[in-house]
């Protein structure tokens, strides 16, 4: 027992005491909520520059609409968009465009429309601009010219504008999410973003820890370091050490994150208050059941993947063959972390019902019908038994392989060589 402890200690004090352990617990999910929502936060946020444009309207019918329509101000309460009508004819038109366009390369213009004579039978359109992949920009233009158009064709067949606005306008259908007891909470999409986020923190555990075990594993087989610690302990004392120092490890991260988002979960308004006084939209809570459920998964789960990990690093001599050794273990985790994807739209199906009682699955996709339905507890516990005993088999094979592995070097054993190797 002494020596188990003192592998698991170093196993955990090594990585725990590094700067990367401290750095990866703090930017970590920083960095994820960053990836998540910061794209789209960006996207929204309303530039502050203002715009000159020129407008070739032959139709005569777009311009003064279009004035009227970008009336936006800056903070300061400048107009934000300046338009200048420029005049022109069919015979002149290359011409003007041209002059325009040597405008726009000088950044003495910022873009210019062009409307046809035949906008209304044509349904087209022309925009010039230096910088053309503003898509939001340009999806509003379109919009607005859009509307001059169909109000002009509105009003020459003698049909009110705002009276078909009024009947075609659209209905705005809130989502609430009904949970355990009848509890009703609106849901716009978040529950989807935090599931996602902490399938993925999920999924990346499983292969990261995973890796960490069959790293440690195999670079001390090769540098023969091994040979000394196996001389004073049991290759099984050996093997639960590190993978269970390693767990440890990533048990501490997880805690860490789950204590946060627990925090936030309890005080989500009073935080979003504090930023945001007048939000209007629905705060996302985690429900305590779910981070408990995340946190016995990560342990069912690591459990089980770094065992199989820890028997590659045994049967390896090089980073090439853990790479190739590796993939059938890998291929499960990513299979289930793409089922996820179907199980977060349809986690009452048979088929979710099934990969989520399988357990080289059911971490990723037990947790993943657990975050988004909760399912009856007992198919939940079945799934964990199951996974317990598959823990359980794969220690027991994994040793087998071990004892053995640990201590044959040269070339990549063979799947005969390892089938003999559980028979000793």
């Amino acid at each position: 027992m002494n020596k188990f402890l003192t592998i698991f200690k170093r196993e955990y004090l090594s990585r725990v005491k590094t700067k990367g352990f401290v750095i990866g617990t703090i930017l970590t999910p920083i960095l994820l909520i960053g990836l998540s929502f910061g794209p789209g936060l960006l996207f929204q946020l309303k530039s502050e520059k203002v715009r000159h444009f020129a407008v070739i309207d032959m139709s005569q019918i777009v311009y003064d609409e279009l004035v009227k329509a970008l009336d936006d101000t800056t903070s300061t309460g400048e107009p934000m968009y300046f338009l200048e009508k420029i005049d022109a004819t069919e015979e002149n038109l290359v011409t003007i465009k041209d002059t325009l366009s040597k405008l726009v390369d000088s950044h003495k213009l910022d873009g210019y429309f062009v409307i046809p004579a035949d906008v209304v039978e044509s349904n087209k359109s022309e925009y010039y601009a230096k910088n053309t992949n503003d898509f939001k920009s340009n999806i509003m233009y379109q919009n607005i010219i859009s509307q001059i158009i169909t109000n002009y064709r509105l009003k020459k067949s003698n049909i009110d504008p705002q009276m078909i606005k009024m009947l075609t306008q659209r209905i705005d259908l809130k989502t609430f999410k009904i949970e355990k007891g009848g509890k009703e909470q609106e849901d716009r999409g978040f529950s989807f973003i935090i599931t996602f986020i902490m399938l993925f923190f999920l999924y990346m555990a499983l292969i990261m820890y995973g890796v960490f075990v069959m790293r440690s594993v195999y670079e001390e087989k090769t540098s023969r370091v091994v040979e000394m610690i196996v001389s004073s302990c049991r290759p099984f004392q050996l093997l639960a050490g590190k993978v269970l120092g390693v767990g440890a490890v990533g048990l501490t991260q997880y805690a860490i994150w789950v204590s946060v988002a627990a925090l936030l979960t309890l005080y989500a308004g009073s935080i979003v208050a504090m930023f945001a006084p007048a939000a209007d939209f629905p705060i996302p809570t985690i429900p305590i059941s779910v981070l408990v459920y995340f946190i016995i998964f990560f342990i069912l789960g690591y459990l089980l993947y770094a065992t199989l990990y820890a028997m590659v690093g045994s049967m390896v001599n090089s980073d090439q063959d853990a790479q190739q050794f590796q993939f059938p273990v890998m291929i499960f985790i990513i299979g289930a972390f793409f089922l996820a994807f179907y199980i977060i739209r349809n986690p009452d199906t048979t088929l979710a019902k099934i990969v989520s009682q399988i357990p080289l699955f059911s971490p990723i996709t037990m947790f993943t019908r657990i975050s988004v339905q909760s399912p009856p507890f007992g198919e939940i516990l079945l799934s964990i038994v199951l996974l317990i005993a598959a823990i359980i088999f794969f220690i027991w094979l994994a040793a087998k392989i071990f004892r053995v592995g640990i201590l044959m070097y040269g070339k990549r054993p063979t799947l005969p060589e390892i089938i003999n190797w559980l028979k000793y």
